[in-house]
């Protein structure tokens, strides 16, 4: 099967290793919780639309999706307060479907609007992050539509399925772009760069070319700069190459943070995840926020798996209470 395929899958399945229930049980709004977790800054929801399209959601869902109530109900279960859910749009823009650029432009808002009703159910709990595919035509305008929108307070690329390629001067010119223009409407941003052949050049690329696009926005990093499919020790020459520039002060890395959902990955042994916690205490513990990857894990199952970080419990107590400013201070 194609590998992209596969990751776009896992995107959107049920994960198997999951704890607790997947399930969807309506529009109420669930108490706030008591928690040891300020927020799981890393979770996707998925209309019947993109599910029927490019993966499996939640069969519990009838047709299967994932909405906003299974997001809630999976923070209730791991004890974490308050979720960043992110627009599954971007994937209508994956070569795979093949729709053109008209269709992907429908579609990419019908994903949009899907995620911010969803998020209106719940404003206590959730906040939400619209997306695009940043190689299509329609992305400038998509993210200008959702310009003081409540509902889609930042917005989340997926280098991936996009076909993201920063060595090509003309897709970091697209996205420079889009870039420029979240950030002129102050919009957060959550970038998923790594997986396959990212690596240290392709890191350099982002940090010198593209993150001066993005200021003054703070850029979330999904996964600590991974992502699947894996490749030898990318992982760890990205994330080392961000903790060279935040030792050496670069004031381009100074709004950087990284989230760990989905860290470490399963395919990552024993001198990999070593390695990558080298790292992390160097860019800095402060610059790190869990998240789940929820729905391919849920929360309570990513909590589990920072175990095999072998972080201190001053660490673990830092991730714990680590919030994004965007997310407890909106």
């Amino acid at each position: 099967m194609n590998p992209i395929l596969v990751a776009m899958l896992l995107v959107l399945g049920c994960n198997v290793l999951s704890s607790g229930t997947c399930r969807a049980d309506g529009a109420k709004a669930a108490s706030p919780v008591m928690t040891a977790w300020q927020a799981d800054h890393h979770m996707h929801l998925g209309s019947a639309d993109i599910c029927q399209r490019v993966g499996d959601c939640l069969e519990s869902n009838q047709p299967a999706a994932v909405y906003a109530a299974d997001a809630v109900a999976a923070l209730d279960h791991a004890q974490v307060q308050r979720g960043v859910v992110i627009s599954s749009a971007y994937l209508f823009g994956w070569d795979e479907p093949g729709l053109d650029d008209d269709a992907v432009a429908n579609w990419v808002r019908r994903e949009n609007e899907f995620t911010a009703a969803e998020v209106r159910r719940y404003p206590d709990r959730l906040v939400g992050f619209l997306s695009v595919d940043p190689l299509r035509s329609s992305a400038i305008e998509e993210i200008r539509h959702w310009q003081g929108s409540a509902d889609l307070i930042g917005l989340k690329l997926h280098f991936t399925p996009s076909g993201m390629d920063l060595v090509n001067p003309g897709h970091r010119a697209s996205l420079k772009a889009v870039l420029q223009q979240a950030s002129a409407q102050g919009l957060p941003l959550l970038i998923h760069i790594g997986g396959g052949e990212f690596a240290a050049q392709e890191t350099e690329l982002f940090i010198t070319e593209i993150l001066p696009a993005a200021a003054p926005s703070p850029v979330q990093i999904a996964h600590a700069g991974g992502g699947m499919p894996l490749r030898a020790d990318h992982h760890v020459q990205v994330l080392r190459t961000f903790a060279d520039y935040r030792q050496r002060g670069d004031p381009r890395t100074e709004n950087l943070w990284f989230d760990v959902s989905y860290v470490p990955a399963a395919g990552e042994d024993g001198e990999l995840v070593a390695a990558l916690v080298v790292e992390m205490r160097r860019i800095g513990m402060n610059r790190f926020l869990f998240g789940s990857d929820f729905n391919v894990l849920m929360p309570s199952v990513q909590i589990g798996m920072l175990q095999r970080l072998g972080l201190s419990e001053a660490d673990l107590q830092e991730l714990r209470e680590n919030c994004a400013p965007w997310v407890c201070q909106p």
